[in-house]
């Protein structure tokens, strides 16, 4: 959406409400205001707009980021960049701008119309984020105020928009930006007014009687093309004359924004009806195609949730929406070969195809992560830390038992152990990439099925790292390993899995000592290799004791602990057999993720060494003993 107020200019000798610095091409103008103006839609009747102009009402965060300043809002070509935003300020309800311009040889012509007064138009591309209705009579139309929008760029114009359609605007007389100095004289520009609608033959005539300079003729060679453009667009859709008529009628309207009003137009989004007193907040029709193509492409390759269902936009090919993309930023790509289309869509700065793919490859990450058959998560604990460096995380030490205090007696302070153990973030990642060759072949398994199985992956890694604490029996900060005869948490001599055997661990797990502190620490899990899982299982659910002969001797560990099988454990031992406490109530084994974010990253980057885009997958995580009061190993037979 755009608008057009007038500009004014200010020279070094004679004073006005603009200024125009010979020296630096600095000129000052007012690019929006106040003013109300009535648009119209091809989808809905006639409204009111009003855009406001308080402080929290408009993010000039675009424009005081060095925003462009186009010639006739063409962002295609790049001898059209005729300047920068310089700054963009509120004063008096109005908005005003210092604009830069080029010193390009081929901007020099513009440069020499705007110092001649014959380029004196602007007009300002603009997003409404949040509008409410202010006033809604019944026979006229109702009216609109923006209370969130942005400025995008700024226009220098030939021809000024149809104010049938709400983007002309007439300015009513504008504050200056700054006071004048005495050497000056105010030369105010005449006001722009409203005209009447004109036909098409009256529109190009009236370019035709006011080309002055070869910035005009330039406007009218332009605005041929752009009417043969937008007919040759629409001579296949003969159902929509009326909308071809808007565009031819609106100079604003080019072929790729027709093209976009065309797609919408067929697939029949129209706008809500306005109600009373109602907040409305709009997306543009850039973003409508990006959600409804991620989507679309998730379904397609069936990683959209169970409630998604398939858009208007699940029948296109990758490149089709490479190449849709493209054209909703108003890039031509009549003439572009499939090679040099899916180019330009990776590489555009304001392509939003990147990013529908990263944000599918993504979803289909995560999905494979959350997929994963991983089981460490039921005997650990997740941990939260915030850098690389090595963290200290103190042990289960205790206070012993509370004394008896007399009447009249002291309290004695309590001691706590001081160990503790060692953890310390590592990053894990490797690379995947996307051809142009995958998108023109419209091949949905590079960047679903590929991502889907680095997700597992990762989760793969971080298992990994926690049964090697079991299988690797590490040192711990006593100097001792985690399983072993002074710990107290190693069986004497291995034995098959038991009702004696797990009794024996659970014992040994129960009268566990922190100095006089009996611990009473109840195992909750039963890790087994995949080898000894029927064994176990049998063992767990037995009403009677399997190793006994006599059935009617009970099972003692009957429902004792929860099974975990992994099949990491068989490649060290097939024999070899654990129990954990719950982590929940003692400490086990840390997991310790960065910033406590348990799920791994994807980034992207255009592709150099390949043909394409490359993503990342990338996790940040670490696992350590905590306690090896909580665990124990049977080494099995």
């Amino acid at each position: 959406m755009t608008k057009e107020p007038e500009i004014l200019t200010r020279t070094a000798e004679l004073a006005s409400r603009s200024v125009v610095d010979e020296e630096s091409r600095l000129v000052r103008l007012s690019f929006s205001s106040e003013e109300p103006v009535t648009r119209q839609s091809f989808f809905s009747e006639p409204w009111v707009e009003v855009l406001g102009h308080d402080k929290d009402e408009v993010d000039l965060s675009r424009l005081n980021n060095s925003a462009p300043v186009l010639y006739n809002h063409d962002r295609s070509e790049r001898e059209n960049r005729i300047g920068v935003v310089e700054r963009a300020w509120l004063e008096n309800g109005r908005g005003y701008a210092e604009i830069r311009l080029s010193r390009r040889a081929d901007a020099e012509g513009i440069w020499q119309d705007v110092r001649d007064g014959i380029l004196r138009n602007v007009s300002v591309a603009y997003r409404i984020i949040e509008r409410k209705i202010t006033e809604e009579p019944k026979d006229k139309p109702a009216t609109y105020r923006v209370i969130h929008w942005m400025p995008m760029e700024i226009s220098l114009v030939d021809i000024p928009a149809d104010p049938t359609v709400g983007v002309g605007r007439k300015l009513e007389e504008t504050p200056p930006a700054s006071q004048p100095q005495p050497n000056q004289k105010e030369n105010p520009m005449p006001e722009v007014t409203e005209t009447p609608q004109r036909t098409e033959a009256e529109d190009i005539r009236a370019v035709q009687d006011n080309a002055m300079a070869e910035g005009a003729k330039r406007a009218l060679e332009t605005e041929k093309k752009r009417r043969s453009d937008i007919r040759t667009l629409f001579e296949k859709h003969g159902d929509y004359g009326q909308l071809r008529d808007q565009c031819l009628d609106n100079p604003e309207t080019n072929v790729g924004e027709a093209r976009k009003l065309l797609l919408e137009a067929i697939g029949n989004r129209e706008e809500p009806v306005a109600t009373n007193q109602r907040i409305e907040i709009g997306d543009t029709d850039v973003e409508k195609f990006s959600r409804a193509a991620e989507d679309a492409i998730g379904f397609r390759a069936g990683i959209a949730s169970k409630d998604s269902k398939p858009t208007e936009l699940v029948g296109y090919t990758l490149l089709e929406m490479a190449r849709k993309s493209l054209e909703l930023r108003g890039v031509r790509t009549e003439h572009m070969d499939k090679r040099e289309l899916v180019a330009r869509a990776f590489t555009h700065s304001t392509s939003d195809f990147p990013k529908i793919l990263e944000n599918n490859a993504r979803k289909a990450m995560l999905r494979g992560y959350d997929e994963a058959e991983e089981v460490f998560q039921q005997f650990t604990r997740a941990g939260n830390l915030t850098d690389f460096k090595t963290h200290s995380r103190v042990g289960m030490g205790v206070f012993d038992s509370l004394d008896e205090i007399p009447e009249s007696g002291e309290y004695k302070h309590g001691t706590i152990g001081e160990r503790a153990e060692a953890i310390k973030l590592a990053t894990y990642g490797k690379l995947f990439s996307i051809t142009r060759q995958a998108i023109i072949n419209d091949d949905l398994t590079a960047f679903t099925d590929i991502p889907r199985k680095m997700g597992r992956a990762a989760a793969r890694t971080v298992g990994d790292l926690v049964f090697s604490i079991l299988t690797g029996n590490p040192t711990m900060s006593d100097g001792t390993a985690l399983f072993h005869a002074d710990h107290s948490n190693l069986a004497g001599s291995g034995s098959a899995i038991t009702a004696a055997s797990v009794g024996a661990g659970r014992t040994a797990m129960r009268t566990q000592k922190d100095g006089k502190a009996t611990l009473n620490i109840r195992p909750s899990f039963l890790i087994v290799p995949a080898a000894q899982e029927d064994t176990a299982r049998v063992l767990m659910t037995s009403e009677t004791d399997p190793s006994k002969t006599n059935s009617r001797v009970p099972n003692p560990v009957r429902g004792a602990a929860e099974i975990i099988v992994d099949a990491r454990l068989d490649a060290a031992s097939t024999l070899s057999w654990y129990l954990a406490a719950d982590p929940n109530s003692f400490d086990t084994i840390e997991v310790g993720y960065l910033d406590g974010i348990a799920a791994p990253f994807l980034d992207q980057q255009d592709g150099w060494t390949i043909d394409g885009v490359e993503y990342k997958v990338r996790i940040d995580a670490a696992a350590a003993p905590l306690e090896f009061r909580t665990l124990y190993k049977n080494p099995g037979a």
